[in-house]
C-alpha cells in the first residue's frame, strides 16, 4: 500500500455534492456547501483545504473556450512504475508493462475557473460545492466531483482522459519518474507541498512540461481520469488503449496537487477518489 508517513491517507472532511439542478446563482454568489464525509484515500490533498473566495454578486461570470490541447501520437509507452529511476514504487503500480495508445489529443492545461464558468452559464454543468475567488478566472477549477467533470469535458467536445493516455502524455515513452525527466521536483518545477499555500494559475511552471508539452501533470491539482480504480488492474490490463475495470465504486486521480508530497508528483503514482468527493486540490483536464 501507499504510505507517506507524515500525512493522513484520508481526508478528515469532505465537501458534500449539491443536488442535481443547482442554480448558476450559486456560481454567481456563492458555491459553499456544508457536510462532511470521511473515507478518501490520500497521501496529501486536503479536499476542504485551500482558499477561495467569492467577491459578491455578479462574480464568476469570466466565462472562456477550452483550452489548446497538445498532440500525443500512436505508438507504445512504459505504464507503470519504473523501478530502474525510482525507489517509491506502490504495488498498485505494478507490474511494469508496455501499453499501445491510439493517436489522442490532451488539454495543455488544467481546466480553469473560467472555462468550466461557461459550462454553468450554459447549463450544462453544475456549479462547484465551494466558493472561488472569481479575480483568478485562469486558476485550475475545483470543487467538482467525477461526473461534473465529466459533463464539462462532453460540453468542450472532450472526454476526460483514461489513466493510459493521462500517463503517457505525463511521462512519453521513455519511462521518466516526472514529466520533466528523473530529477526530483523543486518549487521551480511544480507547485507542490512547501511551495505556497494553494492552487496557482495554469501554466505558471513551462520547465515542469512533459516531454509533449502539457503542463501541470505534476502537482498543482489532483486530476481525475475516466477510469474506475482497481489496485491490481495493472495485471490483467489489455495490452491496447485499457480503459480500466469495468465495476467500481472509485475513480483514479493522478499527479498529486498543491498539498502533495514529491510521492505524489510521480508519473506512475495512482490514487483513488469516491465519485462524491470534491475538493479544492481537485481539478481535471480533457482528452479527445
Amino acid at each position: 500500500m501507499n504510505r507517506f508517513a507524515p500525512f493522513s491517507r484520508r481526508f478528515s472532511s469532505l465537501i458534500a455534492l449539491p443536488p442535481l439542478g443547482v442554480s448558476v446563482a450559486l456560481l454567481l454568489v456563492s458555491c459553499g456547501s456544508g457536510g462532511t464525509k470521511s473515507g478518501h484515500k490520500t497521501g496529501s490533498d486536503d479536499a476542504t483545504g485551500g482558499s477561495s473566495t467569492t467577491t459578491g454578486p455578479g462574480a464568476c461570470t469570466t466565462t472562456a473556450d477550452p483550452g489548446d490541447v497538445v498532440q500525443v501520437p500512436a505508438g507504445d509507452f512504459t505504464m507503470g512504475c519504473n523501478a530502474d529511476v525510482d525507489t517509491d514504487c506502490g504495488d498498485d503500480e505494478k507490474p511494469m508493462h508496455v501499453v499501445t495508445l491510439s493517436a489522442f489529443e490532451i488539454d495543455k492545461t488544467e481546466v480553469t475557473q473560467a472555462q468550466y464558468s461557461a459550462c454553468v452559464a450554459a447549463g450544462a454543468c453544475d456549479a462547484p460545492t465551494c466558493d472561488w475567488d472569481c479575480d483568478h478566472a485562469d486558476f485550475p477549477a475545483s470543487c467538482v466531483v467525477w461526473a461534473q467533470a465529466s459533463a464539462y469535458c462532453s460540453f468542450a467536445g472532450r472526454r476526460l482522459p483514461s489513466e493510459a493516455e493521462w500517463e503517457k502524455a505525463a511521462r512519453g515513452d521513455q519511462g521518466l519518474k516526472y514529466p520533466w525527466g528523473n530529477e526530483e521536483p523543486t518549487c521551480s518545477l511544480a507547485n507542490m507541498a512547501g511551495c505556497g499555500d494553494g492552487a496557482m494559475a495554469v501554466g505558471s511552471l513551462p520547465g515542469g512540461a512533459s516531454p509533449y508539452g502539457a503542463l501541470d501533470m505534476a502537482g498543482n491539482m489532483v486530476e481525475l481520469v475516466a477510469d474506475l480504480y482497481d489496485a491490481a488492474y495493472y495485471a490483467s490490463s489489455p495490452p491496447s488503449d485499457p480503459h480500466g475495470p469495468a465495476k467500481g465504486e472509485r475513480y483514479s486521480g493522478r499527479g498529486g496537487g498543491f498539498k502533495s508530497p514529491a510521492d505524489y508528483l510521480r508519473t506512475s503514482k495512482r490514487d483513488w477518489y469516491d465519485t462524491t468527493d470534491a475538493g479544492a486540490s481537485l481539478g481535471f483536464r480533457c482528452a479527445r
